[in-house]
């Protein structure tokens, strides 16, 4: 009998993904979720990719095919539940810009943002929905405990500026917080264990280094 995972990751999870099958990454904290089995029969050929180096897993039709869905640890929830603020604050930050940038490079950075990540929240928070755990509320938004976000303080003095100093103050903050982001997602790069969270993760890390290096770019040019 063949298995199969459902669900698909971006090509910079996949690493990960192979390099993790088989761990559940929860720390005995309880709000892991052990994944759920069932067994089909293929009605079709089915191409299952292999490892690095090896062949794929080909299933014929009429063969036994088990799939494998679901699952969550510790890691998965802390990321995702940790990820919704950080968000919401990068949005917040993003949205300052439309009557005060001055450079136009900084509002397509800040409309880019706003696009990926105001998305990405309600996809964080239905995940959270679906497993009946809770949505962090919007006060927590400002938790300046979490890698890379701003304080309030700092937020209030970006929307105080305008102009050139915002576009300066706007890049240095936002590429402080990308970094942050990207070292949490690396964390559950590393041990997470639920698809989708980790295929969120990979997209994290990949879209946010890029934004990092065009802001580095733009600030370079001011």
């Amino acid at each position: 009998m063949r298995r199969a995972t459902l669900g698909t990751t971006t090509a910079a999870a996949v690493a990960a993904l192979l390099t993790l099958a088989g761990c559940s990454g929860d720390d005995d904290t309880g709000r892991g979720a052990a994944p759920s089995t069932s067994t089909v029969t293929a009605d079709s050929r089915v191409i299952q990719p292999g490892r690095p180096g090896e062949t794929a897993d080909v299933v014929e039709p009429g063969e036994d095919l088990e799939i494998v869905e679901g699952g969550h640890s510790e890691t998965d929830v802390r990321f995702v539940e940790q990820m919704i603020p950080h968000h919401r604050q990068a949005v917040t930050m993003a949205e300052l810009a439309a009557d005060r940038a001055q450079d136009e490079r900084v509002l397509l950075v800040a409309d880019r943002v706003m696009a990926a990540q105001g998305p990405e929240i309600a996809v964080l928070e239905n995940w959270l929905t679906e497993r009946d755990l809770p949505v962090p509320a919007e006060s927590a938004d400002h938790d300046h405990g979490l890698p890379g976000m701003i304080t309030p303080l700092q937020l209030e003095q970006l929307g105080n500026t305008s102009g050139a100093e915002f576009d300066e103050l706007f890049l240095t903050y936002m590429s402080q917080h990308h970094a942050g982001a990207i070292d949490m997602a690396a964390a559950e790069l590393n041990s997470g264990s639920n698809t989708l969270v980790l295929e969120l993760a990979g997209d994290v890390s990949v879209e946010q280094g890029i934004e990092i290096d065009r802001m580095r770019e733009i600030l370079d040019s001011l």
